[in-house]
């Protein structure tokens, strides 16, 4: 099976993205993730774009120090970038030099002609080998490119000494049919191309690929150029990037560990850091996943048909796709909602321990469930509707729900106060809206919820809360709420996570 590499480009494309940039502390630590979860290379950043950036890669160059991954950094095209650059590098550096090759480009940013061009690159690419291990030089737009012109340039940096040659698909303009069409021309073109082995031996240079996202294609691209028998490809987590963004890491290895009869490639990625490795990045970058993000979104093992809840009861296989589970990102959920099937009631009423009841009450708990007009009904409102069915197990109280919320900030905290559906009200206060509400409902439950997870999303005065909580027994919850107050919804995810709580711990004898 054929190797390639595995170039992450989240601390340079994904932070120069707007909005994105991660501050030197938290790099390296990014950094070591990536190179646990087996990333070839990790791109550290643009050592010249700042100070502060400069100092940032010299700490990924530290951090990994003890690991096999590679560091990568990016400059411009001329001698003092690169000299300055290079001092970043240790003994197994790999520098990047970035230069355009569309004519759009070169009349916009560099005023200069194809020849002078080649000839740039040329002396770049020479002075950088004299100082480095290893040179990658960027075709930038290349995908707008004279083909011609594209191979020429090519075999003339491959000559130079470049290592690696990076094809980037700048603007996501091409197809994948494109894109393939492009990869098997410069093999076929390009002598200097190695031929499988990621330009790690003494065959020739590699043929990497650099796909941006800005018609959803970047993904589709890359694999395409994976078929078409690229050396490497450059990604980034979830990705974050420019603009739309790259090619997200995650989601082209769950395709590529999910199809080895059509990729027959390897990498040297590790299927269970993926999810994890998600979560990380979006957290360091203060974003959320969002609901459908494919393998990443909450609703990605979500299940709110009947249909869907019946084929998921009887195996996985039917509506979970092997590329999620691979990744692992987020955990595979029942919700029950108007679309729900009896299936959906006796799997949940199963997951929280409630009494066994018939086919007349599964119906008639369905009938209340579709006419309730919530767009998905909670464990709260199913354990209360449990309770008036009498299928609560003996010693569990019916469920405590909420009947008046308030919150208020200061310059310093966020007060809340919750009134129970047990007469009973409760105040709190926190850093933040979510600190509060952990108080309240430590408070009056005792139970020391943790947030692992907290998304909200909203717009027109509506809002979505999804929430993943571990409860004392270790037990992972997710739920989600939607409402017009933040923070009540955001209170009443705790509140199904107390309900979960009393049938888990309470039933025990605990």
């Amino acid at each position: 099976m054929r190797r390639i590499l595995v170039l992450d480009t989240t601390l340079r494309d994904g932070d120069q993205a707007a909005g994105f940039a991660f501050d030197r502390n938290t790099k390296p630590a990014l950094a070591v993730a990536l190179a646990e979860a087996g990333v070839d290379i990790v791109e550290a950043g643009f050592p010249l774009s700042s100070q502060d950036d400069f100092n940032a890669c010299r700490d990924v160059v530290s951090a990994l120090k003890d690991f096999s991954t590679r560091v990568a950094v990016i400059c411009r095209g001329n001698v003092s970038d690169i000299r300055k650059t290079a001092a970043v590098l240790d003994n197994t550096g790999i520098l990047h030099i970035t230069l355009p090759v569309s004519d759009a480009h070169l009349t916009a940013f560099l005023n200069i002609s194809r020849t002078k061009l080649i000839e740039t690159a040329v002396k770049t690419v020479s002075f950088a080998t004299g100082l480095v291990p290893s040179v990658e030089i960027g075709a930038e737009d290349a995908t707008r490119a004279d083909p011609n012109f594209l191979c020429e340039y090519c075999c003339a940096v491959i000559e130079a000494g470049a290592s690696v040659v990076n094809i980037a698909d700048t603007i996501g303009l091409f197809t994948p049919p494109q894109m393939a069409s492009l990869v098997m021309l410069l093999r076929n073109r390009v002598a200097g191309f190695s031929f499988g082995n990621g330009g790690s031996g003494d065959t020739g240079a590699g043929l990497s690929i650099h796909c941006h996202n800005d018609a959803g294609l970047a993904v589709a691209n890359t694999l395409a150029a994976i078929e078409a028998g690229c050396d490497q490809i450059e990604v980034t987590v979830c990705g974050i990037g420019e603009r739309s963004g790259n090619a997200a890491l995650e989601e082209v290895a769950a395709n590529l560990f999910a199809h080895p009869e059509i990729y027959g490639v390897s990498t040297g990625l590790r299927a269970k850091h993926l999810g994890g490795l998600a979560a990380r990045f979006c957290s360091a970058a203060g974003i959320s996943f969002g609901p459908m993000k494919p393998l990443t979104g909450w609703n990605a093992q979500t299940h709110a048909s009947g249909i869907h809840q019946k084929g998921v009861v009887h195996s996985s296989d039917n509506y979970s796709p092997e590329t999620v589970r691979i990744c692992n990102a987020v955990p595979d959920r029942i919700v029950l909602s108007r679309h729900s099937g009896k299936s959906g009631i006796r799997f949940i009423a199963k997951q929280l321990g409630l009494r066994q009841f018939s086919n007349t009450v599964a119906e008639q708990l369905l009938e209340q469930i579709k006419q309730s007009g919530l767009r998905t009904f909670g464990v709260t409102e199913f354990l209360k509707l449990a309770s008036e069915y009498d299928l609560l197990p003996v010693n569990v109280p019916p469920p405590v729900f909420c009947t008046e919320f308030s919150e208020y900030r200061t310059e310093t905290c966020c007060v809340v106060t919750a009134t129970l559906s047990t007469g009973q009200t409760v105040t709190a206060e926190g850093l933040s809206l979510e600190l509060a509400v952990l108080d309240a409902v430590k408070q009056f439950s005792g139970f020391p919820i943790e947030f692992i997870k907290t998304e909200l999303t909203g717009i027109d005065g509506r809002c979505r809360w999804y929430v993943e909580m571990r409860i004392p027994d270790e037990t992972l919850v997710a739920v989600e709420r939607f409402g017009t107050d933040s923070g009540r919804s955001l209170f009443e995810c705790c509140l199904d996570a107390v309900g979960i709580c009393e049938l888990r711990l309470r039933s025990c004898g605990l």
